[in-house]
Parts: structure tokens; sequence; C-alpha cells
């Protein structure tokens, strides 16, 4: 029985080849991936349960994948000595706790012995990322019970929990500042750095956007992008603010004079991302919020400017206006100003 080469062509293509295994076949992969601990065949079973009994299926976003296997990846390290099989009664909300306390130092120490990539955040997590670390590790378990390997639910009745902190102030401290942008924006060096801001704090783009947008998908005549399979797999036209379309106008000389990229965004990656903003942050003397925070910053200062949740919700393409209602309530400037006046 051979494994699932990681280089196959597709997810369908993976998926595909633990379809084809009788189930007796598949359980013992399953049993010797969590007896081993093999992180990639337990990925494996988890990606194509996800394709194959996930709500969007093979329609699953690049983003979501990454995100669950790291959350698999941090569930096996951090378990080091459970057995993944017949875990104990309250290991989940064990787990769990130690997410949102920060007791995390198994992961911490895998970047100090040199593993390469993003570094894992110190301290405890916010409970939107451990909710995410608990959808990872319920796919695991969903796989490992598709595949007859174990019976086990250990995050069947476990949530994430909320922190004591209103949202308002919780998003207030996720956006950069207006004064911060300008900030970053006089410490550009170049139109990476400015098109990773812009592209951000204006158009409101996710990091995958980004990465994914297109010279073909840019109109600057008109003043809009297009951004192509986004969020839950929908296109949708993108506003363009005058300052973002004199970046890309010099952005677009420079690529058509030199290397003709397809892509507006020179680099390649999430880390890339994530790493060229955070070396900006630390030239501008500005607190590093990570990529999305400037995702945050331009429906925060959209709201403040027009007080039209609705066209938060359009600009930023959220599914629904309470999502765009936390910028809402990010503002605590009009409160203040009516209780200025209270005698």
């Amino acid at each position: 029985m051979s494994l699932v080469p990681r280089t196959a062509d597709t997810v369908l293509a993976r998926t595909g080849q633990l379809h084809r295994w009788s189930e007796e076949a598949l359980r013992r992969y399953a049993v010797q991936a969590a007896s081993e601990r093999d992180v990639e065949r337990l990925w494996s079973l988890t990606e194509a349960h996800l394709t194959l009994h996930g709500q969007a299926g093979v329609g699953t976003s690049a983003h979501t994948q990454r995100a669950y296997r790291r959350g698999v990846v941090e569930l096996i390290t951090m378990w080091h000595d459970v057995n993944l099989l017949r875990p104990a009664r309250d290991a989940g909300a064990l787990y769990v706790q130690r997410l949102r306390s920060g007791d995390r130092a198994a992961i911490t120490d895998e970047v100090e012995q040199g593993r390469r990539g993003r570094r894992p955040k110190r301290g405890p997590l916010a409970p939107a990322t451990v909710e995410l670390r608990v959808a990872a590790a319920r796919a695991l378990y969903a796989a490992l019970r598709w595949a007859g390997a174990t019976d086990a639910d250990p995050f069947r009745d476990v949530r994430g929990g909320r922190h004591a902190t209103r949202d308002e102030d919780v998003m207030a401290g996720k956006a950069y500042t207006e004064f911060e942008l300008i900030e970053l924006l006089a410490h550009a060096r170049d139109d990476d750095d400015r098109l990773l801001l812009l592209l951000g704090a204006h158009a409101g783009l996710r990091v995958s956007e980004m990465l994914a947008l297109r010279w073909d998908d840019v109109e600057l005549a008109a003043q809009r992008l297009l951004v192509r399979a986004g969020k839950g797999g929908k296109d949708a036209l993108v506003s363009l603010t005058p300052k973002l379309v004199e970046a890309l106008r010099g952005a677009e000389r420079a690529a058509l004079a030199g290397d003709r990229r397809p892509t507006v965004v020179r680099l390649r990656s999430q880390y890339g991302v994530y790493r060229r903003l955070r070396r900006l942050c630390e030239r501008a003397e500005v607190r590093f919020r990570g990529v999305h925070a400037l995702r945050h910053a331009a429906g925060t200062r959209l709201y403040r400017q027009t007080g039209d949740l609705g066209q938060v919700q359009d600009h930023l393409r959220h599914a629904t206006l309470d999502m765009a209602r936390r910028y809402a309530r990010s503002d605590r400037r009009k409160l203040e100003r009516s209780l200025a006046d209270w005698s």
C-alpha cells in the first residue's frame, strides 16, 4: 500500500487515491498515521474528508486549507503525549484552554530550533484563532472517524470561548490608524511596499487576493479591479482610490519595462507579504498588527467617513451586514462627542 504522494497534481487527485482504497486499507492507513503521528498522512486524510464531505468540497479555498493544515500540525505537536485514537475525556477542552492561556511552548520551540516559515504567535491566541484551531481539530477527527480508525470525538462539545473584551475595543486594536498608515507610506521604499499598503488599506484586499491579482483584472481607466474567486469563491469588483490608481500606474509601467509579470504583486507567498510588512513597520516604528489589519483599516476609515454600513459591506465584500457592523462598534468618537455636552 503506497502513501499518497505530496506531489499529486490536485486536491481532487489526492482525494481520488484514498477514495479508491478498500475500507480496511483506509482504516489501516489512518491507524498507522495516527500511531506514528505522521503529519503528512494525517493531513491527507483530513484534506480528503474536507473535499468529499466538507461544505465547500473541492471549492475549499487554499487559505482555508492552509489554516486547517496549520491547526492539524499544532494539535499533533501540542498533543505529543496524547494517544490520538483514544484521547482522554477532557483532552479537547484542555487543549482549548492551553491555547487561550498561551501555553504553546511546543509550537514556539520549533521555530527556535530552526524551523522556517511564519513565526507562530506567542502568548494567548485570539478567540477567532482558537475557534479556527478547534475547527481544524474537528476536521481531523471527522476524517479519522470516516476512515474507521476511531470513534473518538474529543472536540464535539468544545467551544473556543470569548475574552472579556468588548468587540469595539478588539477591533480598534486590530486596525492600523490613519496616522500609522501615513507613516508607513512615508517609509515605503518601492512599488512593492506601496502596493501592499494600498491594496490592503484602500482596496480592502485580503492577502490571498493581493497575491492572485493579475494585471488583466485591473481597469485603471474605470478605477476598479476584479477580485476573482475571493472568499466564498465569488468574483467581485472593487473601486479604487486615486492614490491606489497612481501606485498601480507606476507599478504597471515598471512591470512592462522589466519582467512583464502577469501578477500585480511581485511577492509570491503570504509569508513574503507578512515579512515585508513587518519590516516596513519596524522602519516606520509602527506596531505590527499583521497584514489583515490593513483591511480592517479600510473598513474602519470608510465607516468613520460615511457612517454607512452598506458601503462598508460593499467595499469589503462581506456576505452579511452583520459582518460589517463591527466597524460601527469600533468608532467610539461619536459616542464621546455625544456625551461631551451632557450636563
